[in-house]
């Protein structure tokens, strides 16, 4: 379903190791690897992810169009807001400009939630 869109963000981003969405309710509707990570839970991640979301819009700090970037061993995790329900999360390595990634974003994030 998404495929197509994460492939041509990879493709202007060769930096993005992983990439899915999650809904709010920690489930993934889907993923993609573009390479082997054995360090990343990536399902406990996004559930971790999900529930921190969910905490932040029930105390009204968070605005519904958020993003979020965490470093970590080597890695950058980016975090995109999508729709009230559903976020884009992607594992890239630290030498990602996230100002060029956060440009296609932007370019297929229409895409992406029409097809959700």
């Amino acid at each position: 379903m998404f495929e197509d869109i994460f492939l041509k963000l990879h493709d202007k981003n060769k930096e993005i190791k992983i990439m899915g969405i999650w809904g709010k309710d920690g489930l993934v509707l889907e993923k993609k690897y573009f390479s082997e990570m054995s360090e990343v839970d990536l399902e406990l991640t996004g559930a971790e992810l999900a529930d921190i979301i969910s905490k932040l819009n029930g105390m009204k700090l968070s605005m519904e169009k958020y993003f979020i970037t965490l470093q970590f061993k080597g890695y950058s995790l980016l975090v995109f807001s999508l729709t009230s329900d559903y976020f884009l999360m992607v594992v890239t390595d630290q030498t990602i400009i996230p100002g060029k990634l956060n440009f296609y974003f932007n370019l297929y994030k229409n895409k992406l939630i029409s097809a959700l």
